[in-house]
């Protein structure tokens, strides 16, 4: 039997010993690269933790300065004055050269932050960096304060940091948003458009909807031709607003689109065609978007397309039946990739043509 002795081993006795007798004495050692010592005394747990958190939050400080040292000393590549100047012409606004030299001046005299000013001076997210990026540029040739200098490149970098792919977006889109608007409204209009086509995440019928709100049935088709022109641009710039190979699908999806939009077109003659049976003309762009709704949805009865018709004032049996006749073929001819998937399409169609069944044989038995 092991028998347990209560006295402590020597050489286990000789080091407690040893560590009684320095208790009181300071000990040197290091803790992450640095020089520490023991102190004499109690020291708690807490004031242990208190002290690593400091020590921590001043390397977490150092940390954040270096890298907005790093930050600044790469500041975004800058576009010429010039370069600059004929960027903002495509957004139509005729006092954008005004509000570069007011910014200019604002930023030189010290009235601001620079995006503080820059925010005053333009609406537009991508129209401030070009605006304090010109600030720079003619900061630079000026030999304008250092300091200032370095404010605004640290202003550019965080914009970048916090903005870059909605900045870059408005950037590649600017001159196809200046050759389809007509004014600065029209030129914010498209590159909303496109910054929610490029950056979000929405299905083709919501892209399609989304088209239909910002332009209208009538400049829908060209808006969404011009949409894949930017999209061209996009993908050909130095620095595109996000993933090639997203944007590059995106091209394949907006012709998709532009096929869709031509179909709905004959909404208008559709309008007409009610219009002249019954005396009543349907909405032709709510009719689109009622059509684009249903496309993307899952489970469609008769009554769904019936009650379209009703809800453009389509009451009479003749003009449900020439209604019902003309959406289910502009159902057919809409491309496959605007339905959540086939099975869903065939299911919509046919729902439309139970729809234009049941009209006929009312019709029939009158």
């Amino acid at each position: 039997m092991n028998r347990i002795d209560g006295s402590l081993p020597q050489g286990f006795s000789s080091l407690t010993s040893q560590a009684d007798a320095g208790h009181a004495q300071s000990r040197a050692g290091t803790l992450m690269g640095e020089k520490t010592v023991a102190l004499q005394g109690e020291i708690s747990l807490g004031d242990a933790a208190e002290e690593l958190s400091l020590h921590m939050a001043e390397k977490t400080e150092d940390k954040h300065h270096a890298e907005r040292k790093v930050k600044a000393d790469k500041p975004p590549e800058l576009l010429d004055t010039s370069e600059i100047v004929d960027a903002l012409a495509h957004g139509k606004d005729g006092d954008a050269q005004e509000k570069l030299e007011e910014l200019l001046k604002k930023l030189m005299s010290g009235q601001g932050s620079p995006r503080q000013l820059a925010g005053q001076a333009f609406g537009d997210i991508s129209q401030q960096y070009l605006g304090l990026q010109y600030a720079l540029r003619q900061g630079e040739r000026d030999g304008a304060d250092p300091e200032l200098l370095e404010a605004i490149r640290d202003a550019l970098a965080d914009m970048e940091i916090e903005s870059g792919p909605e900045i870059r977006a408005g950037l590649n889109s600017l001159e196809t948003a200046g050759q389809f608007a007509d004014d600065a409204a029209g030129v914010a209009r498209f590159q909303g458009a496109y910054r929610d086509l490029v950056l979000g995440e929405q299905s083709l019928g919501k892209t399609l909807d989304m088209a239909l709100e910002r332009f209208g049935s009538e400049d829908v088709a060209r808006g969404l031709a011009q949409l894949t022109a930017a999209l061209g641009h996009d993908l050909a710039a130095a620095r595109p607003s996000t993933d090639a190979n997203r944007l590059q699908a995106l091209v394949s999806d907006l012709y998709q689109l532009e096929v869709a939009a031509t179909v709905l077109e004959n909404c208008n003659e559709l309008a007409d065609k009610v219009q002249k049976a019954t005396g009543n003309r349907p909405d032709a762009t709510r009719l689109m978007r009622d059509l684009v709704a249903v496309s993307g949805e899952k489970w469609v009865s008769e009554s769904r397309f019936s009650g379209i018709a009703a809800q453009h004032g389509v009451v009479s049996l003749e003009g449900r039946i020439v209604f019902l006749t003309g959406i289910k073929s502009m159902l057919r001819e809409m491309p496959v990739q605007i339905f959540p998937d086939p099975d869903t399409r065939l299911s919509i169609i046919n729902a439309s043509q139970e729809a234009l069944d049941i009209a006929i044989d009312e019709e029939d038995q009158q």
